[in-house]
C-alpha cells in the first residue's frame, strides 16, 4: 500500500481502505483506492510528486454515489495531508446523511 492508502488509514479508523491500484511513473506516485464507510463505498485516486524544497505537486479525485471532488495543489507535506483529511471527512459526512 502506498502513502495515501496508510494515511486514511491512520487518519479515519472507521474507513476500510482497499488498495486496486498503485504504481509510480517516474517520480510521481499514483494511488487508486476503493474505501467503504458507512456501509457506501468511494473511489479515490491520489496523484503526487515531490518537486523542490519539500514542495508537492499533487492532485486527489473522490468520487462516489452521489458527490466527485476534485482537488489539487502544490503544497508542503504537512499542507498536503491538512487538505487531504478536510476533504475526505466532507465526503464521508456527505455520505453519513445519505
Amino acid at each position: 500500500m502506498g502513502y495515501f492508502a496508510e494515511m486514511l488509514k491512520r487518519e479515519f479508523e472507521r474507513l476500510d481502505v482497499k488498495d486496486i491500484y498503485t504504481t509510480k511513473l517516474g517520480n510521481r506516485n499514483i494511488e487508486i483506492l476503493e474505501v467503504s464507510v458507512y456501509d457506501t463505498k468511494f473511489l479515490a485516486m491520489f496523484q503526487s510528486e515531490e518537486r523542490k524544497h519539500g514542495l508537492y505537486l499533487w492532485s486527489l479525485i473522490i468520487t462516489s454515489a452521489n458527490n466527485t471532488r476534485t482537488i489539487q495543489g502544490m503544497d508542503r507535506l504537512d499542507t498536503l495531508k491538512m487538505r487531504i483529511k478536510e476533504n475526505v471527512r466532507a465526503i464521508m459526512e456527505g455520505m453519513e446523511k445519505s
